[in-house]
C-alpha cells in the first residue's frame, strides 16, 4: 500500500488516478483555509476559495498533459497557463477590495485567494508537501499573527472620522494635534469647503486603541476648537 502510494505521489504524468489524487487534495486544502475566511463572514469564503484552489490546480493540470499528450506541439509549455492562473487570479482579487472615503478594506482577503491559488497550482505540479506546508503558514499567518497585530503599539480600529467645521479655514494641524493628544494615530485625510454655506469637511483616518477614545476624542475637539458642528466615526 505504501509503495503504491509513493509511486503514485512521485508519477509526473497525469493519468486518471494521480488527477483523482491532486483534485481531491486541492478539494481539501480549499476547504481549510476558505473555511476560515468563512467564520470571519468574509465574502470570499468556503466556497470561493475551494473552487479558487481546485481551479487553479486543474488549469495546472492541463498545462502538464498538454505536452505530455501532443509531444510534438511546438507551443506546449508546461508553465504557459499556469503562468496565466497568476495574472488571472490579480483581477478576483481586485473585486474583494473595496474603497471608500480614504479607508481600503480587503487586502487581507486579497492575498489570501492569490495564496490559494499558487497553493493549487503547487498541487497540480505535484508539489504536495510545499502545498500543505503553504496552507498550513496561511493559516499561521491568517489566525495567529492577528494576535500579535492587535500587540503593537501600531495596532487598533481603523476608523474613518469625518468632522464638519462652521468656517473655510480650519486650523488642520490643530486638530490633528488635538486626536494625537487623545492617543489616537492619524493617516491621510481629504478636506472639501463650502464657501457658499461657509462649512468645510475634513475626512481622516485614525487608529483606536480603545473604543472610549471615541468619546472622550469627540468631547475635546468640541471643547478645544469652537467651530467644530460634526464629528462621526464610521469602521
Amino acid at each position: 500500500m505504501v509503495e503504491w502510494l509513493n509511486e503514485i505521489l512521485s508519477d509526473t504524468t497525469i493519468n486518471p488516478t494521480t488527477a483523482v489524487l491532486k483534485m481531491s487534495l486541492s478539494l481539501v486544502l480549499g476547504i481549510i483555509i476558505g473555511a476560515e475566511r468563512q467564520m470571519r463572514r468574509r465574502d470570499a469564503g468556503l466556497r470561493t476559495f475551494t473552487l479558487i484552489v481546485m481551479g487553479s490546480t486543474c488549469a495546472m493540470l492541463l498545462s502538464i498533459w498538454i505536452p505530455q499528450i501532443y509531444p510534438n506541439f511546438l507551443n506546449g509549455d508546461p508553465g504557459r497557463i499556469a503562468a496565466q492562473v497568476i495574472t488571472g487570479i490579480g483581477f478576483l482579487g481586485a473585486g474583494a477590495i473595496m474603497q471608500g472615503k480614504g479607508s481600503i478594506q480587503g487586502l487581507t482577503t486579497a492575498a489570501s485567494i492569490w495564496q490559494a491559488a499558487v497553493i493549487g497550482l503547487a498541487v497540480g505540479a505535484g508539489l504536495y508537501l510545499v502545498a500543505i506546508l503553504a496552507t498550513g503558514i496561511t493559516l499561521f499567518v491568517l489566525i495567529v499573527m492577528e494576535y500579535f497585530e492587535h500587540g503593537l503599539v501600531i495596532s487598533g480600529a481603523n476608523r474613518i472620522m469625518t468632522i464638519t467645521f462652521s468656517t473655510t479655514d480650519p486650523d488642520i494641524e490643530l486638530i490633528k494635534s488635538v486626536i494625537e493628544e487623545n492617543k489616537v494615530q492619524t493617516g491621510n485625510y481629504t478636506f472639501s469647503a463650502d464657501f457658499d454655506k461657509n462649512e468645510s469637511v475634513i475626512v481622516l483616518k485614525v487608529t483606536l486603541k480603545q473604543a472610549m477614545h471615541q468619546i472622550s476624542l469627540s468631547k475635546d475637539l468640541h471643547n478645544k476648537i469652537p467651530y467644530v458642528k460634526s464629528i462621526s466615526l464610521v469602521a
